[in-house]
């Protein structure tokens, strides 16, 4: 049976210190200000370990990021599924490497010259642009982390293709189409496509989906337990694993 649906709001800020905090928070109404108070309380409550460590160090990109589920009735935060940063930054750096060699020796094996295959890393123009998506909707946390470290990737010969959309565009797709109806999900956002048009889709529940056809309004199966396990396959689709 699907979980009943709940609507969230979002609200985000910046500390002192730099820290970009994005909180989502169930119910249909902007808290008042006492309640954001809270969540900034919440905010600078937060352990230094589950804070997402820098990101590009001192140049483009820096600042710290992390996207945290909190119920205004309880004072206990509680998490989402969290993409590690590290993890993240670790697989972009392999994903990166391994992307050298298979274009390299793409024309070899296939007779054909390859198409642009690469990671665009995350952006002081990206990262404004993922905090306007998240003034616009809740931004599912994982997916919110994703875009602390990467803008988009375009991974045309990779099996039949893979596509992670920028932030921005993934704003002008909600203001577009909308966002899917998929059972089981308080709001899924559709952040990537496959070459041949079908849509990526991720929640609050972790969980990656792909359209059944090429469309937003269709169908969507499970194609990922995690965004962690999905960008996993990618990555060994790349080095050949």
């Amino acid at each position: 049976m699907d979980e009943p649906t709940t609507q969230y709001q979002g609200y985000s800020w910046q500390d002192e210190d730099g820290a970009q905090h994005i909180v989502l928070y169930p119910g249909s109404e902007e808290a008042d200000e006492e309640g954001l108070a809270r969540l900034r309380a919440m905010g600078a409550r937060e352990p230094a370990e589950l804070r997402a460590e820098r990101v590009g160090g001192a140049g483009p990109g820096a600042g710290w990021r992390r996207s945290v589920t909190v119920d205004l009735r309880n004072t206990t935060p509680l998490p989402g599924p969290q993409l590690d940063p590290r993890w993240l930054r670790a697989w972009c750096a392999r994903t990166g490497t391994a992307l050298t060699g298979f274009t390299r020796s793409f024309a070899a094996r296939y007779g054909f010259p390859p198409g642009e295959n690469a990671l665009a890393p995350a952006t002081d123009a990206s990262l404004r642009a993922a905090g306007a998506l998240g003034e616009l909707l809740p931004v599912p946390p994982d997916l919110a982390t994703l875009y602390g470290e990467l803008d988009r990737a375009s991974l045309p010969d990779v099996d039949n293709g893979y596509f992670v959309h920028s932030p921005a565009a993934v704003t002008g797709h909600i203001r577009e189409y909308g966002t899917p109806a998929i059972g089981g999900e308080r709001l899924a956002l559709v952040f990537g496509s496959d070459g041949g048009g079908h849509l990526f889709a991720t929640g609050h529940s972790g969980r990656v989906w792909r359209s059944t056809t090429a469309s937003p309004d269709g169908d969507f199966t499970l194609v990922a337990r995690t965004l962690e396990e999905f960008l996993d396959g990618i990555g060994r689709l790349v080095a050949g694993l």
